[in-house]
């Protein structure tokens, strides 16, 4: 973290103290967004040929989404003016993944990626993605990058639940926390939130064992806050899921 903020400084040049708070908020929401961004690669040069490898990969995403203590409120099923859905829940009839299972999905969607860490979700357009496309370059297409879907995975061992305060709700006989995801920096500035001032959700749930787990909605991909819950009723942790490190 402190590397990043002196990087700031040297772009922006010596900043006043009393901008000193501002200029620490810029730089750990940059951080979140370029972590949230990263592309998590299995390959053996990558990862050093280890579990390991992919587990730290994995927790960088699962440090960048710590929520905190919550707030009473309504229960969230009550709750569908904040974010209008653009899409349905239906029964998911594909094949189960590996760490988790799954009883619904968004319509038109499907798991792109899974293993014992995470679990990933979709839209049907990304499993074809035609001769020109390079996954590299468009994240949609790429099984090991976050961006505009869904995930799913268990808080890195570093974690102990939540830290930023959200909003508590019942996830089936599970209580959980919804948070807004902060919003995004880069160097030259805010990255613009999708329609609505959507920034992307997290859902934590807590599980009998105490760990949480965590399901991340990209921005703008069109669910409501009701959904996100009923969503994360239909997952269920399984014994061989595993967390990260990092």
């Amino acid at each position: 973290m402190s590397d990043l903020r002196r990087h700031f400084e040297k772009i922006a040049g010596p900043a006043p103290e009393t901008a000193t708070t501002a200029v620490q908020a810029l730089a750990e929401a940059d951080l979140v967004r370029g972590r949230r961004a990263l592309r998590r690669r299995r390959t053996l040069q990558s990862v050093a040929g280890s579990a390991f490898g992919v587990a730290a990969l994995v927790a960088v995403f699962a440090v960048t989404t710590s929520g905190g203590a919550g707030e009473p409120s309504a229960p969230i099923a009550a709750d569908r003016s904040t974010t209008a859905a653009k899409v349905q829940l239906v029964a998911y009839k594909g094949e189960q993944p590996k760490g988790f299972t799954v009883d619904k999905v968004p319509s038109g969607w499907f798991i792109q990626n899974d293993d014992n860490y995470s679990l990933v979700f979709a839209p049907e357009k990304a499993k074809n993605p035609g001769p020109d496309v390079n996954p590299s370059a468009d994240p949609l297409y790429d099984p090991n990058s976050f961006v505009d879907k869904i995930v799913v995975m268990l808080e890195s061992k570093d974690q102990s639940g939540p830290s930023r305060d959200g909003k508590k709700v019942k996830v089936g006989d599970q209580e959980g926390l919804l948070l807004k995801s902060l919003p995004g920096m880069t160097p030259d500035g805010k990255e613009s939130p999708a329609p609505g001032g959507d920034t992307g959700s997290e859902l934590w749930v807590k599980q009998p064992s105490g760990i949480y787990m965590i399901i991340q909605v990209w921005q703008g991909v069109g669910l409501s806050e009701a959904q996100i819950v009923e969503l994360g009723a239909g997952v269920h942790v399984h014994e061989g899921a595993q967390q990260g490190v990092g």
